[in-house]
Formats: structure tokens, C-alpha cells, sequence
């Protein structure tokens, strides 16, 4: 769920994450776990843990599960919240720094809402899938879910439209981005190619309603979400114009007629792919 380089500022918090901003991300988790279907025999990775919600609640139905997230913050939080779990920073670009993750002692990898993270820098891309690749035993498989092609495309669109209004090259607003919201096919070529046998993937269209939390709602999502091209305008009187600027042209888009709720257009890229 985090963010992946070491020499960027530490943008997450969980409560913000886990309370005001994004639940829905450990909750709206029914398909993508059961994709995963832990067995009490089961040791499992699980890639981008964040604070650890659902890495908790798939604990008690395996035998081991291991949480790895780049944010210290996140881990910080996960080791008091739930210290009896196997919780560590680590760049999930570079899991083959950490010598125990990658000697194929896990039956399952997971990651959930992660990958678009972690995958944002190309030139890593490769070797993160690798680290998840050589984490397996034989046999062993890789389930995740991620953002796909498209997915907050409302929200990207209009981040970036408001930071070329503030003077932004509409090329730096777009290489601001943290995400990587690959296609079904980009990703099974990429998975592929680090040796996995694809078994399934899809895409999915999921409507998500924000929290109405103070904090919270699309002017958080927007806050926390879009801290990296929030970074690139020079003062916070101008962060703070563009946050308002966002809000006000995604009110249009995103509010519901009929009972007032905010909705993005997330679209869920779910995949299951095996070590042979």
C-alpha cells in the first residue's frame, strides 16, 4: 500500500489510511481473498501490507504470513497493533535485499492495493516481480489486486489539470505520478516474463463510496493520494488552492444524485499467477 523509494519523504499515515481516508481498502477485499483461499497450511508474503488490517485478519487462517511495506510509518504502526505478526520495511522493489524473503519458503504471495505502488518505477518493475517469483516454493502462487488501466482516472485527470493551471508542464504533472495502472495484458506480460505461469486476471469496474469523515471524503483521498504531485507547486497557500480547485470539478462527477455519497471509479486489475 506504500509507496516504494527510500529517498522520498514518507507521505503515509495509517490512521489517516485506516480511519479518515481509505477503509474501503482492506474491507472491499472479498474476491481478491478469496482468489487467495488461505489454508491453515499456508505461509504467505504479503507485498505492500500497509498497517496491516487484512494481514491480520488472514492470520488466524494460516500457518505464517509475513508483512512487507516500504513506509516505516506503516510499519510502525502494524508492530504495535499487531506485534505478535512478522512485520518489516522493506523497498517491495528490492525484496531480494532481505536474503530470508527470497528462498522460496512461501506456498502464497499476496499483495493487495500495492503493486500500482511498487510498479510505478520502471526500471524496477522486472526485478519486484522477481523478489515475489523467488520468495515461492515450487507450485507456489501469486495473487493480487491492484489498480488497472483507468482506475481514479476522474481524479488523475483533474490532479493534473490543476497543477498545469498553476503553471506545471502538463509532462512534469504527468511524470508526478506515483501509480503504474497497468492493462490485464500488460501485467500477465510482465509476470510473465519473470517466469510465472498465468492462471487467471481480470478487470473491474468498482465504484467506490469515500468516507464522509472530517479529513476524509475526495478532499483527503486527494491529500494523501496525490501528495506527490501536490509536491511539485511551491507554496501550501497554492497546495491548498489546487486540493479546492480538485474538489470543486469532481463534485459534478462523483456525487450521488440520490443519497449525496461521493464515489471514484476505481478499477480492480486481480490476478492469480503460479511458480511452476
Amino acid at each position: 500500500m506504500a509507496s516504494e523509494s527510500s529517498d522520498k519523504k514518507d507521505i503515509w499515515s495509517a490512521d489517516a489510511y485506516r480511519t479518515t481516508v481509505a477503509p474501503f481498502v482492506a474491507a472491499l477485499t472479498s474476491k481478491v481473498v478469496g482468489w487467495l483461499d488461505p489454508q491453515p497450511q499456508d505461509e504467505i508474503l504479503d507485498v505492500g501490507c500497509g498497517e496491516g488490517v487484512l494481514t491480520a485478519r488472514l492470520a488466524p487462517h494460516v500457518t505464517r504470513i509475513v508483512g512487507v511495506d516500504g513506509s516505516p510509518n506503516m510499519i510502525e504502526s502494524f508492530n504495535k497493533t499487531f506485534p505478535d505478526i512478522d512485520a518489516r520495511v522493506v523497498d517491495c522493489r528490492y525484496l531480494d535485499k532481505d536474503a530470508s524473503l527470497c528462498q522460496a519458503s512461501f506456498s502464497k504471495v499476496f499483495s493487495n492495493a500495492a503493486l500500482h505502488w511498487i510498479l510505478r518505477d520502471e526500471a524496477t518493475r522486472a526485478n519486484a516481480i522477481k523478489g515475489c517469483y523467488d520468495a515461492l516454493k515450487p507450485g507456489g502462487l501469486f495473487v493480487s489486486e491492484s489498480g488497472g488501466l483507468g482506475n481514479v482516472a476522474e481524479v488523475h485527470a483533474a490532479i493534473i489539470g490543476s497543477l498545469v493551471h498553476r503553471g506545471i508542464p502538463v509532462d512534469v504533472a504527468r511524470n508526478a505520478s506515483p501509480w503504474w495502472f497497468p492493462s490485464l495484458e500488460a501485467m500477465k506480460a510482465l509476470v510473465e516474463g519473470q517466469g510465472f505461469r498465468w492462471i487467471k486476471g481480470e478487470i473491474e469496474l468498482r465504484q467506490t463510496v469515500l468516507t464522509d469523515h472530517q479529513g476524509g471524503g475526495i478532499e483527503g483521498w486527494v491529500r494523501l493520494f496525490g501528495a506527490d504531485f501536490l509536491a511539485l507547486l511551491p507554496s501550501d497557500d497554492e497546495r491548498e488552492a489546487a486540493v479546492k480547485e480538485v474538489v470543486e470539478i469532481l463534485e459534478g462527477v462523483g456525487r450521488r444524485q440520490h443519497d449525496g455519497a461521493f464515489t471514484v471509479n476505481y478499477i480492480r486489475l486481480r490476478f492469480v499467477a503460479q511458480k511452476d
